[in-house]
């Protein structure tokens, strides 16, 4: 009887000890998920970030100021790429049925995520308002989403981006030469995303394993930097331009999660996965387009690329000025 009441505390004790280490693993596995997501997006947040001053031409001179809505996006070479079918990067947490599950089942999101892996758009839509002033440009752009306008029962989210550049021509448009521009900025832009996981399930060890709870998502950039503009007008229409940019990033990302997990017919389990990506460096960023001039109205169409993640971006801006 004692033999039998000793095994039966060693039996609990070890089986105690492998349940919370398969939380552990999941804990873990949350983590990296996060993690993993934020390497791949976060490269891509400043280019998006400097989108949007919506004005091609190196100078305003000749106008007072303008203000212009533009709407574009940058594309990546894909995302989600460390998520298959067998679950290779993971050990506890079926992550290819969790965002599968996460995914509206048809629609926009579904096609989305259909390609995810091999193009992923990065949407933007910013104002911008420019003035001339004691012979330099000044240039503001933004955008602002307030908190509860992004808000459903499983998402809720807000962002807010900044920019200020202040440009000076350094040479004039005369004859065939072309009008080129030096100029200076800083772009702030920050998120905030919770996502509410209600009773997702899946098999593990031949039992449901239920996962519910909250995770957060906070990113801020901070970007500054130099831009040089050369632009000339063609028959009072045609504006092409062209304009190379260094910029550097501050760049945080930071998760963390609040969830609870419960195996087959046990006590539910808290535990709290985190993850933290910075980034620090100096971009090379090439941008060309055309400015039309229609008389009423501008229209700008843009392109911009990035060396440093090979990912393309295209704007559509238009702009009254006065």
């Amino acid at each position: 009887m004692k033999k039998l009441f000793i095994a039966s505390i060693l039996v609990t004790v070890f089986a105690s000890t492998a349940l919370f280490a398969q939380f552990a693993q999941l804990e873990s596995d949350f983590s990296k998920l996060m993690l993993l997501l934020g390497r791949e997006v976060m490269p891509h947040v400043q280019q998006n970030d400097l989108a949007g001053t919506g004005i091609g031409v190196a100078s305003l001179e000749g106008d007072l100021f303008y203000v212009a809505l533009t709407a574009g996006a940058v594309v990546s070479d894909g995302i989600l790429k460390f998520v298959d079918e067998n679950n290779t990067e993971f050990t506890t947490l079926d992550v290819n049925r969790l965002i599968d599950d996460a995914v509206p089942s048809s629609g926009l999101g579904r096609d989305l995520y259909n390609e995810a892996k091999n193009i992923f758009p990065f949407p933007t839509v910013k104002l911008a308002f420019g003035l001339r002033l004691i012979g330099l440009d000044f240039i503001f752009t933004g955008i602002g989403v307030p908190r509860g306008i992004i808000s459903s029962d499983e998402l809720e989210g807000d962002l807010m981006n900044f920019g200020i550049r202040i440009r000076k021509d350094i040479l004039k448009e005369k004859g065939w030469f072309p009008t080129v521009s030096l100029g200076v900025g800083y772009v702030y832009s920050g998120i905030h995303f919770k996502y509410t996981l209600t009773e997702f399930e899946q098999t593990y060890s031949g039992q449901p394993l239920t996962i519910s709870g909250g995770l957060s998502l906070d990113t801020r950039v901070h970007s500054f930097g130099f831009d040089v503009g050369i632009s000339r007008t063609l028959l009072y229409v045609f504006t092409p331009f062209l304009r190379t940019s260094l910029w550097y990033q501050n760049t945080l990302y930071e998760t963390e999660g609040n969830l609870q997990a419960k195996l087959g017919a046990g006590t539910s389990q808290n535990f709290n996965p985190s993850a933290k990506v910075t980034i620090n460096d100096w971009n090379v960023m090439f941008a060309g387009g055309m400015d039309f001039n229609l008389f009423l109205f501008q229209l700008c169409t843009t392109g911009t690329y990035n060396p440093s993640t090979k990912a393309w971006g295209a704007e559509v801006s238009l702009r009254v000025g006065f």
